[in-house]
């Protein structure tokens, strides 16, 4: 398999950090010579100096040759043009990051052969789509979905109050009775790790769950978790992600106040969104926050471009009464000392949620997408079982898997359950594996052919989280 990748800042940093173990040929073109040196030395990949629109640097580069070709840099002209030219010359997938080009679509991405582009991603919408979720589902502070969308990966904080404080995952499974639920995984101070039956949940720990999404309810009323709808949110900074956030809002029908220190700005959202409250103040302003009611917020947002503006923006709001606080963090390095020291509620990266959502689309035919987790040897597989494999055919209870391998949920035509050890997997299941990257190779040798493409893996050494929440 061959990739070209334009762009290597953080978004193709993370990318080529995910792809570069595999049998995958990585050829990065960019600008800057410095970082092409750092990429070479580190991950030993093709790298080319040039602009990505010149024809002969794609040549140079085997755009005609590409299995996928990536054009993520800071500019979509250059990313659309580059794509098309490495469409002529015969590239077979072309996928471009796209920020503020109207392209006539109001989603995370498109994944139509829109200008001969099979994939256009906004990373704004990507990090509006992301933010949605989250407050959609205050109880949560991390929230992925998969399966068609019918099954999500949550997590939630337990408190020393909870029901399954102190509880084997055995006893939840027994106590909740919600048949296509379970706890996929514990991140106790800093680590994670897939429980076993025995295993212990303690107060303080985030749980990761698999669950329906038409079990959710169940899952949150059994965790005692509050369910009030939200009333307001109030989002400090009307640019490109507090607006996108402000029009999916608007449909849920959710009391949107947006704080914006530009005047020219905030005209500007006035005609652009029908029932958000546009407000001229400062988000980090005590007393501008107190006078808008700060105190009733169900959501503080900071989304500005300053990372310091948006922590101590949150950090106020938080003191002055917010229920919840989320955070967007540029440096990536600060979003584990946020985590660790329970400052905010939930910071996120929007390069490193745009690097995970391009890289859900970077696959072979068994490899639907897959996740990672901050600091963590742990992954999650979406895989479809093809025929012919080991594990067809064979219950789950007979394949000897080793602790540290779970598979968390089967879609089955249009049925989703949850597998007990004596379950099978037939030819055209899709399945949620998680595994530790240790297990690698005996996963691959179960549930994929052999020659075809696994989960790539990520330098642990560098690896960010796109989503931080603190305990």
């Amino acid at each position: 398999m061959k990739v070209v990748i334009v762009g290597a800042g953080e978004v193709g940093y993370h990318v080529i950090g995910a792809l570069y173990r595999e049998n995958v040929d990585i050829v990065a073109i960019d600008l800057n010579q410095a970082v092409l040196d750092q990429l070479k030395s580190e991950f030993n990949i093709t790298t080319l100096l040039g602009n990505a629109t010149d024809s002969d640097l794609l040549e140079r580069a085997g755009a005609k040759e590409a299995d996928m070709f990536l054009a993520v840099t800071n500019y979509d002209e250059t990313n659309i043009i580059s794509c098309l030219l490495a469409g002529q010359m015969g590239a077979a997938k072309k996928i471009a990051r796209v920020k503020t080009i109207d392209i006539g679509y109001d989603t995370s991405f498109t994944e139509k052969h829109h200008l001969g582009i099979e994939l256009i991603i906004n990373p704004y919408q990507v990090a509006a789509e992301h933010l949605s979720n989250l407050i959609v589902h205050p109880q949560v502070t991390d929230f992925h979905q998969f399966l068609s969308d019918r099954v999500a990966l949550l997590r939630i904080p337990i408190r020393e109050q909870s029901p399954l404080a102190k509880s084997t995952v055995l006893s939840f499974g027994q106590n909740a009775g919600i048949q296509q639920c379970l706890i996929a995984l514990i991140q106790r101070k800093g680590s994670y790790s897939i429980p076993t039956s025995d295993t212990v949940v303690h107060p303080g720990d985030d749980v990761y769950f698999f669950c329906a999404i038409s079990q959710l309810d169940r899952l949150f009323g059994f965790l005692e978790l509050p369910n009030r709808p939200l009333r307001r949110v109030f989002i400090n900074g009307g640019g490109h992600i507090g607006f996108a956030l402000a029009k999916r809002l608007e449909k849920l029908s959710v009391y949107v106040r947006i704080l914006e220190i530009s005047e020219e700005r905030c005209e500007w959202l006035s005609s652009h969104l029908d029932k958000a409250l546009i407000l001229n103040v400062d988000g980090s302003n005590a007393a501008q926050l107190r006078a808008e009611g700060i105190e009733h917020a169900d959501y503080f947002i900071s989304v500005t471009d300053a990372d310091h503006v948006n922590v101590v923006a949150c950090l106020l709001a938080k003191e002055l009464g917010a229920a919840r606080t989320i955070s967007l963090v540029k440096q990536p390095e600060l979003l584990p000392i946020l985590h660790e020291r329970g400052m905010i509620d939930v910071a996120f990266s929007p390069r490193l949620l745009t690097a995970r959502k391009l890289l859900r689309f970077v696959r072979g035919e068994q490899l639907s997408s897959f996740l990672t987790f901050v600091n963590s040897d742990v992954e999650l597989l979406e895989l479809h079982i093809q025929r012919g494999v080991p594990c067809e055919q064979l219950q789950l209870s007979g394949l000897g898997l080793p602790a540290g391998v779970l598979v968390g949920a089967v879609k089955r035509g249009e049925e989703i359950f949850i597998p007990r050890g004596d379950d099978s997997l037939c030819e055209g299941d899709t399945i949620l594996l998680l595994e530790q990257r240790r297990h690698r190779k005996i996963t691959k040798s179960l549930f994929l052919e052999p020659g075809e493409f696994s989960s790539p893996p990520l330098d642990s050494d560098r690896e960010k989280t796109a989503s931080v929440s603190s305990t």
